[in-house]
């Protein structure tokens, strides 16, 4: 089994498209993916923009959060193409395949685009679709935390540092696949998880991590 770890950005619905932003009030503007082999290494990637329908430019505040720019989408491919250039690069990998995404957002706004523009998914991206996994709520569950914790925190509590440019659909997959394989790789998992019980759970900081959660039933939830 390989994983494709997904990340998008978004871009707001122009309030000229009142009848669409009563469907949905963000289209997707970038797209990316990394995919994980079976022992969590990175061996592919993938990246495009995406020209939106019902907005002729990148909104100041989304163009300064992602540094996505009008001229970036200008000639990209709209939301139909683009996902099928994502599903054809899944369907490229040749394996049984997961993807996991940080939070449920990405496949609502997948699900809401896809309804919004009546795009017609092939079989194959059907079963695309039904095929998301979301590990920000299993990382919150996993650290015992109430609430969920975005990107960068959840990096901050592993120890770790974001690595390129946050908001970038490209660096956000790739730092979100660097979390996931802390919590599959046994060494991994200990010597970084262990900072965030001393941190979270000082008075808990000489249990190890599997004194403090049992990883099995999560482990068997993504396969």
């Amino acid at each position: 089994m390989k994983y494709v770890v997904v990340d998008l950005e978004m871009n707001k619905v122009s309030k000229a498209f009142a009848e669409q932003r009563q469907i949905w009030n963000m289209e997707v503007i970038e797209i990316g993916a990394v995919v994980l082999d079976e022992s969590y290494n990175e061996i592919s990637c993938f990246k495009t923009y995406v020209k939106p329908s019902f907005n002729s430019i990148i909104e100041p505040k989304i163009e300064k959060l992602t540094g996505i720019t009008t001229g970036k989408v200008m000639n990209a491919p709209k939301f139909e193409e683009a996902f099928h250039m994502f599903s054809e690069f899944c369907a490229s990998i040749g394996d049984v395949i997961q993807i996991i995404q940080w939070s449920d957002s990405d496949l609502t706004q997948i699900l809401g685009e896809i309804a919004q523009k009546g795009y017609q998914p092939t079989q194959y991206e059907a079963g695309l679709i039904e095929n998301w996994y979301d590990f920000q709520h299993e990382f919150g569950e996993i650290l015992g935390l109430s609430r969920q914790v975005s990107l960068e925190n959840a990096l901050m509590y592993a120890g770790e540092e974001f690595v390129g440019d946050m908001h970038d659909a490209l660096y956000d997959a790739r730092n979100t696949a660097e979390l996931f394989s802390i919590t599959r790789v046994e060494e991994k998992k200990q010597r970084t998880l262990d900072k965030v019980v001393k941190m979270l759970h000082p008075e808990e900081s000489k249990c190890t991590m599997g004194d403090l959660f049992d990883f099995s039933s999560i482990m068997a939830g993504v396969c």
